[in-house]
């Protein structure tokens, strides 16, 4: 014992030194484990934010956006890879391309055939005397002349459509048939008179004589019609939507002459332009439904469209260059509401079918379409307008839809509303219309036609302009300095 104290003493800071390394060292442990979770859950956190970073700057969205109608979105996120980079690149390219190619041929579409009449006015002309004489020009071309007939006539002649068999010389001709049967009779005749057989008989051939005439011009013709079907919508409502209103030249769009040179102007000429195109397409539209594959052209007693009563057309309100488009009569169109009250100008505000253009301030109308397509044209900011079409025609009643059916292929028009009346067809046979075997019905059908602004705008004058709601883009003069 004595020598372990001494041990002791004579070695006290190695004792000291050991006890305190026994002491400390469970201790150091217990620390040191803490110190190294704490240490671990740190470097482990810092790892784990590093990765995310990583991975999310790792990672690339690519998407590909819907084109046709019921086409859902492409979309993904990985990995950078050059291989799906450059599909994603290519399809994004190749959709651009076909919408860009979807843009151009439905503006070629809606172009058609449609040209200036008289080139050089449209949308100003260069001067006012340019004007007038390009003006005259103009209206001598909707008109007609004595040496020229009007742009309409010749449409309707290219189409091979045309009016019955002249009455008179229908006149003459059974006139100058009824004087040969007469004087037949009458030299075979002992007492030089007819006898009431004969006189029945040779009434019977004067009869079919003249339906055989009827029947002739029918055949002769691809469908009846005449420039005074052509109308516009400020004729006064007759309360017969079946009826013919194309009877009134008071109202055509044709005027009846030439008009004075002062009151034609560029937004005048533009309006007659875009009148006889919207004539024109649907008189193509009732060529093309009166056509066959195989066989070209029908004629009336053949065809599905045997004759057109009337082209009634929505108005360019120029008064105030308020309101567009506006419709005389509220019932044609189905529209009602806000939309019925007429305005200071004669015409109807409101939004109906038939209006296009900023109808805002036009009756206090709301900017809701009256027709099932809730298609509204006009404003600063839509691309195209629209313009109605009221068209009566005696049609086939089961192969009218060839008709509905060729609108939509000869330019953007839709039907929005077809109504159906029986035809006297006895009494249009006494007026020379000979419509054949098929039974036939007078069909009262309203169309929306759709005009784009991407190659329609450039010519339209700034008055037009204003009234349908496209805004007007101000040149100014540079000014140097």
């Amino acid at each position: 014992m004595n020598k372990i104290l001494d041990f002791v003493k004579g070695n006290l800071v190695v004792v000291i030194s050991v006890v305190l390394i026994l002491a400390f060292l469970p201790t150091g442990m217990i620390f040191s484990g803490k110190w190294n979770a704490k240490v671990h859950e740190q470097a482990d956190s810092a790892y784990k934010g590093e990765q995310r970073k990583l991975t999310s700057a790792g990672k690339v969205n690519y998407s590909l956006p819907s084109v046709l109608e019921g086409e859902e979105d492409l979309s993904e996120t990985r990995a950078p890879n050059q291989v799906v980079t450059r599909f994603y690149k290519a399809r994004k390219e190749q959709r651009e391309q076909q919408v860009q190619e979807v843009i151009e041929r439905g503006t070629e579409f809606n172009r058609g055939h449609h040209v200036e009449l008289v080139e050089g006015i449209l949308p100003q002309a260069a001067d006012d005397r340019t004007q007038k004489r390009l003006g005259r020009e103009m209206a001598e071309a909707i008109v007609g002349t004595t040496a020229r007939a009007s742009v309409y006539q010749r449409k309707l002649q290219r189409l091979n459509a045309g009016s019955p068999m002249d009455p008179e010389t229908l006149v003459l001709t059974l006139e100058e048939l009824k004087t040969r049967e007469e004087q037949r009779y009458q030299n075979a005749s002992a007492d030089g008179k007819m006898t009431p057989a004969q006189i029945e008989q040779m009434t019977k051939d004067l009869s079919a004589r003249r339906l055989g005439e009827y029947i002739g011009r029918a055949k002769a013709l691809t469908f009846y019609c005449s420039t005074a079907a052509f109308v516009d919508q400020s004729a006064a409502s007759t309360g017969n939507r079946g009826g013919n209103r194309a009877g009134s030249s008071e109202y055509s769009v044709i005027p009846s002459k030439v008009p004075l040179l002062s009151t034609i102007d560029e937004a005048v000429v533009f309006n007659w332009l875009w009148d006889y195109w919207l004539v024109s397409d649907v008189l193509d539209a009732v060529s093309l439904a009166n056509s066959n594959p195989v066989t070209g052209a029908m004629a009336v007693p053949d065809a599905p469209i045997k004759r057109v009563e009337s082209i009634r057309l929505s108005k360019v309100e120029l008064g105030d260059a308020v309101a567009a488009v506006v419709v005389d009569d509220p019932q044609m169109y189905g529209g009602g509401g806000g939309g019925s009250g007429r305005d200071d100008r004669g015409g109807y505000g409101g939004n109906s079918a038939g209006n296009t253009g900023n109808t805002s301030n036009a009756g206090g109308a709301d900017d809701s379409s009256g027709s099932f397509t809730q298609r509204v044209g006009g404003g600063a900011e839509s691309a195209f307008d629209v313009r109605t079409i009221e068209v009566v025609v005696v049609a086939s009643s089961k192969m009218l839809p060839r008709f509905i059916d060729a609108l939509g292929k000869t330019n953007y028009m839709t039907v929005t509303d077809v109504d159906l009346v029986a035809v006297d067809v006895w009494g249009d046979l006494e007026q020379g219309y000979y419509y054949g075997d098929e039974h036939v019905v007078r069909a009262t059908i309203t169309i929306e036609s759709v005009w784009l602004r991407s190659w329609l705008t450039p010519i339209m004058p700034d008055r037009v302009k204003t009234a349908l709601g496209v805004p007007i883009e101000e040149v100014l003069d540079d000014v140097d300095g």
